[in-house]
Order: structure tokens, then sequence, then C-alpha cells
């Protein structure tokens, strides 16, 4: 081979070399980014890492304010449902221990959901009033801590949020809490009537369990602090029980005629929320008969029941016919004045309340004997509930009043005809509307 075409003995240099090929020259840039790509990548986490950091906490505490101000409007709407069902704690004298309840409600709850309420908690406002059926209003503010340190430099270490409730004032209702859960429940207060509370022996009482916010256990005790005059001796029968009731109670004194035996009541009621006892010494006296002459001794059916109540009174013959009786005068009200004769009279009790009756005989020898039952007759107040008049056609609008216990007429609004009722004056749903009760007076219109 002629020299001018044999190869050099060794490579030449770069600068003297061909061109590259092409997938030569590929795989040596693409080596070259990718280390250059993974130091860049490293460079850009350092600097974004922060700023996500950053952002997450930002989220993460307007996330926890905003969950506390839902929190925070249940928390007033429990509020303001225990005020509606303990208005008159906030009235003159009013119930400290109600009032003390409603503070630890509000502030035990602001703890679950870490805010932190004022020093002074606000009382709940009533701006019409506390009487049935007017609303009260509970306003809340709480702050919320933040834990962005840059946040915190802008708007302050915490935030306050603030809400209210309204609701209608209500009586003897405790009510589920719009947008869910329960309300506390609220303790016990016991209270009873006994009837009658006194008359001859063997005497029968009639225990009434009238205790407020809806015990669920009672323990009664018809013998606290016996005592008796002269010879007396009483018993009781029973002595305890543990239901509500009502329970009938024979007590008996023995002894000389006029003795008196006397005994002392007392009911303790629980329920959830705590218990209540009710004490009364000296409740029930019963007295020994005379051994001859008249003897005043009655009987009245119904003793208890709504106004107005219609009461049926009997004399009863205690001697069984050996005592000629010839006078029988009553005294219904026990305020002096005697209102009927003979032996079987009736009266209508108008208005609420315990009423003593009195009963004076007199025997055909001219003798005399008066008893009076204390505490005998016990009428409740009548509760109306106003109906929901809401597409009622005008001429059932007086019926369906009445319907409801109410007793005066309903008004109307000019309108065509028998329209449909969309409007009234009393909302529809309000339990014993004040100050009249079941003698308001409505004015339904189209």
């Amino acid at each position: 081979m002629p020299w001018y075409f044999r190869p050099p003995p060794h490579p030449s240099p770069r600068h003297l070399r061909g061109p590259l090929p092409m997938p030569e020259l590929l795989r040596r840039l693409g080596r070259f980014d990718r280390s250059r790509s993974r130091g860049q990548s490293l460079v850009e986490l350092a600097l974004t890492l922060p700023v996500v950091l950053l952002l997450l906490l930002i989220a993460i505490d307007f996330g926890r304010v905003y969950l506390g101000w839902v929190n925070l409007q249940q928390m007033a709407r429990i509020a303001a449902n225990y005020a509606a069902d303990h208005a008159t704690a906030w009235d003159s004298p009013g119930d400290a221990t109600v009032r003390a309840r409603y503070q630890s409600i509000v502030r035990n709850d602001a703890r679950l959901i870490n805010c932190t309420l004022p020093a002074v908690l606000p009382d709940p406002q009533f701006p019409t009033g506390t009487a049935i059926g007017q609303e009260v209003k509970v306003q809340l503010s709480c702050e919320f801590s933040l834990i962005t340190p840059i946040i915190s430099r802008v708007v302050g270490s915490s935030i306050l949020a603030s809400t209210d409730a309204t609701y209608p004032i209500k009586q003897g209702i405790v009510a589920t809490v719009p947008g869910g859960g329960a309300p506390p429940v609220i303790p016990p207060v016991a209270d009873f009537v006994a009837s009658p509370r006194n008359g001859w022996s063997p005497l029968q009482v009639t225990m009434t369990d009238t205790s407020l916010n809806q015990p669920t256990s009672w323990v009664w005790d018809f013998s606290v602090g016996a005592s008796s005059t002269g010879a007396g001796f009483g018993s009781v029968n029973p002595t305890v029980k543990l239901t509500q009731g009502p329970h009938t109670v024979t007590y008996t004194c023995t002894g000389n005629p006029g003795d008196i035996c006397t005994w002392g009541i007392s009911l303790q009621v629980t329920n959830a929320g705590g218990s209540d006892t009710a004490s009364r010494p000296d409740y029930v006296t019963v007295t020994v008969p005379p051994p001859t002459g008249p003897i005043a001794d009655f009987t009245g059916a119904p003793r208890s029941g709504t106004q107005p109540l219609s009461v049926s009174f009997q004399f009863n013959d205690l001697r069984v016919g050996t005592v000629t009786y010839t006078a029988y005068q009553w005294d219904f009200t026990n305020d002096g004045t005697f209102d009927a004769t003979g032996a079987t009279v009736s009266n209508i009790y108008s208005s609420p309340g315990l009423y003593d009756v009195r009963l004076r005989v007199t025997d055909s020898t001219g003798a005399q004997s008066t008893l009076t039952k204390v505490a005998y007759i016990y009428v409740s107040k009548r509760v109306c509930t106003v109906p929901d008049f809401a597409k009622t056609k005008k001429n059932n609008a007086q019926s369906l009043w009445a319907s409801a216990g109410f007793t005066t007429n309903v008004l109307f609004q000019s309108g065509p005809g028998n329209y449909t009722i969309h409007s009234q004056t009393i909302l529809g749903g309000t339990i014993d509307p004040q100050p009249d009760g079941c003698g308001s007076v409505i004015t339904v219109g189209p």
C-alpha cells in the first residue's frame, strides 16, 4: 500500500478529528444534564420547603380558628337554650345557683375548644323581659391563640371570635339544641303537696310530687320528727316510698280526746344533673276525736285539677247516725265567710292555688264542731299552647283557637272572603303566652 494511504500511528488530536456521531453526542450531553439537575433540585427544595411549611402552618392556624368559631356558635346555642329554660334566674331576686351553673356550662365548653373567655362572662340579654314567648340573646366572645410566628406578628398572638344565639323563653322544656348535640341536664328542684294536712284520726293524706326539671328517682319519708301532745301516740303506714306517686298515707293518732300527733315529710329527688331535697317539719297534724257530740268531717272530689275546677263536698258522719245534725256551714276558701249550707255542696275554683276548706256542723242540742282541712284543694294553672294557623281557613280559626283551650275570640285582618291564614300575632307553639295565658287575644291575617 502506498505510504500516503497508511493510517497514522497515533490518534490525531481532538481538534483534528471529525465531528462526533449523533448518538455519542446525545449520550454525553445527557450525562452532563443529569448531574446538573440533581444539584439544582436540592437547591430548589432547600428554598421552597420553608415556604411550604409556613403555608401549612398558616392553613392549620386558620383552620383551628374556623373550627373553633363553629364550636363557639354551638356553645352560644347551648347557653341560650339553658337561659331560655331558666329566664327567671336573672330576674330579681333571681337564682344564684342557676346563674353559676350557666357560667360553668359555658366555661367548660370553652376549655374543650381551647379558647379563652373574658374574665367576666356577660349575662344573657332579655330585651323584652323574661315572660314566656319573649326572646333571650346570648353573646359570646373567645380568643384563639396562633402558632405561626409570622402571622402572630402581623395579626397578634390571638384572634378574637364572636357569635350570638337567640332562643324563645319557654317553660318546663329541655329541647334538643339545633345543629346537633344535647343540652346539659338540669338538676331537679324538689317540691311536693300533701293533702289534707290535718284532720281527725285516722287521716288519709295524698302525697303528690310537684318537683321541677324531670327527676328520675324519688325517696319519700312520711314520718320525719314525729311528735305528740298528752298521751297521744302516732303511727304511719307506709313510712317510706321509692316511687314518684302520688301516694296515699294513713296517719293514726291514739290517746285522749283532743290529743294531737304531728309528723314532718321529706322528699329527695335525683336526675343525671344532681339531686335536691325538700323537708317540711310538722307538716301533717292528726287529732284524736272527742268521744261524744258532733264531729265535723268531710270529703271532696276531685281534690286536684286544672282551673276552673268543680269540686263536690260531702259531709262524713263519723258518729254513724248517733248524732242528729241540724246545720252544715261551708267555707270553701277559709276566708272567714261561709259560702254554702247543706250536707252535700259544690264549688268551682277559678284561680290556681292551694285552698283550705272549713266546715262547721251543729247538732240538735246546739253543740258545734269545726274542722279546717289545710291545703285540701289543689288547683293548677291551665296552660294553653298557641296553635299554628298556617294554611288554616279563616272560618276554621275560632274552633282551632278554642280547642287549644283559649277563652277569647280570634281577631281577623281584612282580606278576601274565607282566606287562607299566613300570619298570626302570637307565634305558633308558644306555651302559656303572657301576660294573659289562656285569655290571650290573637290576630290572624292572610
